[in-house]
Order: C-alpha cells, then sequence, then structure tokens
C-alpha cells in the first residue's frame, strides 16, 4: 500500500462503504490522512443527504411510462417506412445549405449534473473552512446525552442532602480547557469540568470543580450594611429568564441577572468582583466580547454597561433610598418619556434607552465591520421579545432606535451567520435549479444572516432575515439610519416545529433548534430542510439503541419507550467554534475528533449532547463517588491500578502475536 499514488488509493476508497473507509483509517498514518480527505466525506454526506433522497425520488416518479402494445406497433411502423425512404445522392449533399442544418446539442453528462447537484445541495460558503468527516458524524452518528453531575445542598445538615436546581448556563473556554458556569436555586454558583484531556478523577469530564457559598448571588450584592438584611436577599427563582448568564472568557468573569441586580463574578475566586442594580427587571443578558460593553435588557428599558467602567460594590441606606426614587419616576418623568417620539429622538444624555413595549428575551451583537470584526464603537445591537419587532440598535449612537424588521412573531433567541441570504436563490437552490456561475455569485456576495426562532399562533416560527452590510460612507456623517437594510426574508412556520421553538444556534454546516416537545431538530441553512432530530424525553440511556444506521451500528433514535420525564431543551449551546479559524487538515493532528458537542439546559440540569454511542458517564457515577468511604476508595484506586496494568500486559502481547504473525507462518491466525 505504500507503494500506491495517492491518487489510486483515492480511486479505491470512493467505492468502500463508509464503515470500511474508517477501518481503513487504521492501516497506517499514511492511509489515514488519504482517507481523511476532505473531498470524500464531502461527496459522502451528499449522497446520505435529503437532498439526493428526494430528487432520486422525483426523478424515479418522473420516469415516462413504458410504452403500450398499441405504441410499439406504431413505432415499428414508422421505422419501416423511414428504410424504404431512398438515401439523398452524395452530390446532393456536398451542395446541401450547412448553416440550415441543426447541430445535435449534446445532453449534459451524469458527471456534470452531479457536480452541480453537489453546489446547489452545499451548504459551506467559499471562505468557510468545513471539516467534512465531523460533519458526518454529526449528521448521522448515534446521539447519547451526559448529564453533569447534580449538586447537592447541605445547608439542612449532613443527614439530609438536597439537590439544586440548576437556573441557567454559561460556557467558558480558555487554554487551560473547557467549563460549565451556571447558578443554582439557592444562590450560589457551580462550575463543571468539560474538557476532552481530562484524565483525572477527580477532575474528570461531568464532575463539579467548584461550587461557592450559598447566598452569593443576590439583587443587592453583598455588603455590611443595608443589604445584609434577610428581607433583602434573594434566591435565583424561577421567573422564566433564560439568558441571564453571560461569560467573559478573556477576563474570566462572569455575569449574573438575579431580578434587577447584575453580579461580576471573578471565576479565579468565585466571588462578587462588582454589583449594579437596574430600575426593572433583567429579561435578558447580550454575548460578552470584551471589550464591547454588555447589552442589558430590563421589562421596559435598555442599558450598556462597560466592564472597563470601575463601578463602587457596596451601597449604603441613602444610596437605596436615592434608587428608589429613581425607580419610581422612571416611567413618570417628563425627562423619560416612554413613547415612540423619545425613541426616534436619540437624546444622548440619557443612557438607556426605553422600550415602547415590554419584554426583551433574546439580544445579539452582530458587527458592522465588513470583515466580521467586534469593536466596541462599531456594531449593531438586534434585541427580539414579546414585541412584533426586531429592534435594531447601533453603539454609535445608542439609545437612539435605528431600524426595524417586522417579524409578527414572538421571538425568543437569536443567532446569526456572517454570510449571505436570498430567499429566491436558496429556494431555487434547494429544487437544483441555479447554475454553477450563478451559484458562486450568490455565495461570493458580501453580508450577514439574521436567525430568529419563536412562537407564531401557537406553532414554531423559524425565521431568517439576509441583511446587506452597512457601510461608514453611507450612513456616516449624513445622518442616515446605521443599522444594515433588510434585503431578504424567509419564515418557516409550517415545518419548523407543532409547537413552540425555544432555542436556536449555527452547529457546523447546520442550525439546531429546540422546541416545546422536548425535540431537538437540524436543519439545514435554508431553513426548512431537516437534517435529523432527537427528543430528550424518548431517550433513555439505560438501554443500547437497537435500530443500526449508517457506520455507527446505531439509531439516533430508541424505542425503548420509558416513562417520559416531560423535560424541554430550554436553552443549546454548541462547545466548538461557530467558524474556527484552522483549517480541516490542521485540526486532524488533534486525538479528539468527535468534539463538537452540545449543552443542553432543561431549567433544571445541564446535559452534553455527544454524538456517540452511549453516555460518556452516568448520573449512578457521582451518587457512588459521595456514598463510598475511605476503604472502599482505596481498594477502588488499587483495582484501577491493577486493571491498567494488565491491559498495558496483554496490549504488548498482542502486538507480539502480531509480529510473529508476519514472518513466514503462513498467515495463520493466532489471535
Amino acid at each position: 500500500m505504500n507503494q500506491l499514488p495517492a491518487e489510486v488509493i483515492l480511486h479505491i476508497i470512493l467505492f468502500l462503504d463508509p464503515r470500511d473507509i474508517v477501518r481503513l483509517q487504521l492501516v497506517s498514518k499514511r492511509i489515514y490522512v488519504i482517507s481523511r480527505d476532505q473531498t470524500i466525506w464531502k461527496s459522502i454526506c451528499f449522497d446520505r443527504s435529503f437532498f439526493t433522497i428526494s430528487h432520486r425520488r422525483q426523478a424515479l416518479f418522473s420516469e415516462p411510462r413504458p410504452p403500450t402494445e398499441t405504441e410499439l406497433i406504431a413505432q415499428q411502423i414508422r421505422a419501416a417506412a423511414q428504410l424504404r425512404t431512398p438515401p439523398p445522392e452524395p452530390e446532393d449533399v456536398a451542395h446541401q445549405n450547412v448553416k440550415s442544418v441543426k447541430p445535435v446539442e449534446a445532453a449534459p453528462s451524469a458527471n456534470f449534473e452531479r457536480i452541480r447537484g453537489l453546489a446547489n445541495w452545499d451548504p459551506s460558503y467559499p471562505t468557510e473552512k468545513v471539516d467534512w468527516y465531523g460533519e458526518y458524524i454529526a449528521r448521522h452518528a448515534p446521539l447519547s446525552v451526559s448529564w453533569l453531575q447534580q449538586p447537592v445542598s447541605t445547608a439542612a445538615g449532613e443527614d439530609s442532602q438536597e439537590r439544586c436546581e440548576v437556573k441557567g448556563i454559561g460556557y467558558h473556554t480558555d487554554s487551560t480547557g473547557s467549563r460549565v458556569v451556571a447558578p443554582l436555586d439557592n444562590g450560589s454558583v457551580c462550575v463543571w469540568n468539560i474538557s476532552h484531556d481530562s484524565t483525572s478523577r477527580k477532575r474528570r469530564r461531568g464532575s463539579i470543580l467548584a461550587c461557592s457559598r450559598p447566598d452569593l448571588l443576590s439583587v443587592n450584592g453583598e455588603s455590611n450594611s443595608f443589604w445584609d438584611s434577610p428581607y433583602s436577599k434573594a434566591k435565583m427563582t424561577s421567573t422564566g429568564v433564560v439568558e441571564c448568564v453571560s461569560v467573559d472568557s478573556i477576563r474570566n468573569k462572569v455575569y449574573f441577572a438575579v431580578q434587577s441586580g447584575l453580579n461580576e463574578l471573578d471565576l479565579e475566586t468565585l466571588q462578587v468582583s462588582a454589583h449594579e442594580r437596574y430600575p426593572f427587571s433583567i429579561s435578558a443578558l447580550s454575548p460578552t466580547d470584551y471589550p464591547i460593553p454588555l447589552t442589558i435588557g430590563t421589562t421596559l428599558s435598555l442599558h450598556l454597561h462597560d466592564p472597563r467602567r470601575s463601578r463602587n460594590t457596596s451601597s449604603s441606606s441613602s444610596d437605596y433610598s436615592e434608587r428608589i426614587e429613581t425607580v419610581a419616576d422612571f416611567p413618570v418623568s417628563p425627562r423619560l418619556r416612554n413613547d415612540f417620539h423619545r425613541l426616534q429622538s436619540g437624546d444622548q444624555t440619557i443612557g438607556y434607552a426605553s422600550l415602547f413595549q415590554p419584554g426583551p428575551i433574546s439580544i445579539l451583537h452582530l458587527s458592522s465591520h465588513p470583515t466580521g470584526v467586534h469593536d466596541a464603537s462599531t456594531g449593531e445591537i438586534y434585541v427580539a421579545g414579546r414585541f412584533p419587532s426586531v429592534l435594531i440598535y447601533d453603539r454609535r449612537c445608542f439609545p437612539k432606535l435605528q431600524n426595524t424588521i417586522h417579524s409578527g412573531a414572538r421571538l425568543c433567541s437569536l443567532t446569526s451567520l456572517p454570510y449571505s441570504f436570498k430567499s429566491l436563490e436558496v429556494d431555487l437552490m434547494r429544487r437544483n435549479q441555479l447554475s454553477l456561475s450563478q451559484i458562486s455569485e450568490f455565495k461570493s456576495q458580501p453580508g450577514n444572516t439574521l436567525i430568529a426562532c419563536g412562537e407564531y399562533n401557537s406553532k414554531g416560527s423559524l425565521e431568517m432575515f439576509g441583511l446587506a452590510p452597512s457601510s461608514e460612507e453611507n450612513s456616516w456623517p449624513h445622518g442616515q439610519q446605521a443599522g444594515a437594510s433588510q434585503i431578504s426574508t424567509y419564515k418557516n412556520r409550517v415545518t419548523a416545529s407543532s409547537s413552540k421553538l425555544l432555542s436556536v444556534a449555527t452547529h457546523g454546516t447546520r442550525l439546531v433548534v429546540s422546541d416545546g416537545d422536548g425535540g431537538v431538530k437540524w436543519i439545514e441553512r435554508d431553513g426548512s430542510t431537516l437534517v435529523r432530530k432527537w427528543n430528550i424525553n424518548a431517550y433513555n440511556d439505560a438501554l443500547p439503541p437497537a435500530i443500526p444506521s449508517g457506520i455507527f451500528s446505531s439509531s439516533s433514535f430508541t424505542t425503548t419507550g420509558g416513562p417520559s420525564t416531560g423535560d424541554v431543551v430550554r436553552k443549546i449551546l454548541p462547545t466548538a467554534p461557530a467558524f474556527p479559524q484552522t483549517s480541516p487538515e490542521q485540526s486532524f493532528s488533534s486525538p479528539i475528533t468527535n468534539s463538537d458537542e452540545l449543552l443542553v439546559w432543561t431549567g433544571e440540569r445541564i446535559g452534553v449532547l455527544a454524538f456517540k454511542k452511549y453516555p460518556m458517564w452516568s448520573v449512578e457515577d457521582w451518587e457512588e463517588r459521595r456514598e463510598l468511604g475511605e476503604m472502599e476508595q482505596r481498594r477502588r484506586r488499587e483495582e484501577d491500578i491493577y486493571g491498567e496494568t494488565i491491559k498495558r500486559a496483554l496490549e504488548r502481547q498482542a502486538d507480539e502475536v502480531r509480529f510473529l504473525n508476519g514472518l513466514g507462518l503462513g498467515g495463520r491466525q493466532f489471535y
């Protein structure tokens, strides 16, 4: 095999089944690199996509029916009549008018039609780097959920431990690893470890790294004054707020919203480093991209929180009385009028934006820079909630309302793609009707795509808005609107879901959404083509799947039944970067090939949704570890060491047997 050219090996691999290609990767490093070729796995994903299957079905039904006996007889009569017609003389053929002869149009070859179909299906863009081997895993591998270790509260004593409910979710990643940060219902903060390189039993994946003291998070912050009163303390209550956690991985800070208070927590010390009160209850926090100010949405206002500005964490009784007066005068004062005229005025003396209708639920920062780089002085702020339109603000002239995008639905989650979107072109590509040049022209156009999900007439609504790139020359300093203009709209309110969509995120070359029935769906970027689906209530991690699918000998769905827990996925967070900067070839050097996982939050607990046959850990692991005594733990450690020693010895023995098997022993198998 080492003597064969790479082109020959690639040609042989094209005739293999995906299961055999995966096994072939174990032959050698050279075969491993060749079998991971992006062209191969992209072609495999295309052949097994719903796009290809549906068009093959349409071609099968559109084939002409076989001719009847009467039609066959008529064809034979016409053929016999043509044979009786004498052929033209040679001199007549030489003097024929060449221009009158119509050239025969060659039918398009099957290879060209396949290339055009692949281009119409391809969900990636020219500047996007995609690992198609990982895409095949994400599209066809079995799914399993592993729940993080459930924290317990020992406030009532050591003998009576009570499980704590998780009231939010945040994802923190840096050079040291990946962690999940979340507030608990008793006012504490818990940190879990989900790094792949965790080999220690104390810091294994899914275990709790640290947990702060109870009542750390409160409405009024920490102080030794009036705020320490037991009547002023407030736990993390179930208020229906989903976007209540925002993680700053650069500064190792986490922002938690507790009713009307914003707590800034230091992850290194698990202590509140800053606190700020707002006039109304906080209902949404934007993602943190330091040094971009954090956008805070309350019931009736929007605020910008600059982390670089120092804030006093202490408060006094006089500050409390002043704050009460501000809250009382907030909707009544003539200077702080809450009407549409004040929204359009753009009064720079006011540090917040009033909302004509209450209820922001999701806030998204979208850069207006052509390269997509976030800057503290530029970029749009998109706000969605219980109002029929998406509000657009610009950070350069906040709090003036720049633009709106009408939806008509109650949106609850926002995300974006740094690529253009046009509903007409996308619909033609779905029907395999665009040419290669038209596809190249469409995908090379600059722009962004705003993706939103929510509820419309008690059904799920998935909406995509194509945004044209906003240039500074067109909007500044002539006083025109700085927000990106809407160029296309697509609203899927028929096949998205029969219940409300709760969360949406980008996951590779797909979109992933969760609905009110506990379902999780992966959809193509066209907004309508279903890739796969999974339900959190139909999954039973106690029994293995029974239906084989793809190269992984199991299915993403289970029919084992079991009692339904009634859980729903309220928020989805991808663990892998949405748009990685490294090429797929560079990612092959990493031993972790299936790391594109999803964090799911049900409102009470957090799980890791991975593309694996079985869960990576179970809830019983943590429960047994808490109940084991010192002697039992020592015995288990000795058993683990003995098991590792025997494993290495057996592996060395197997290597020796394989070595002897190739020394002219006739190919006889000894193992």
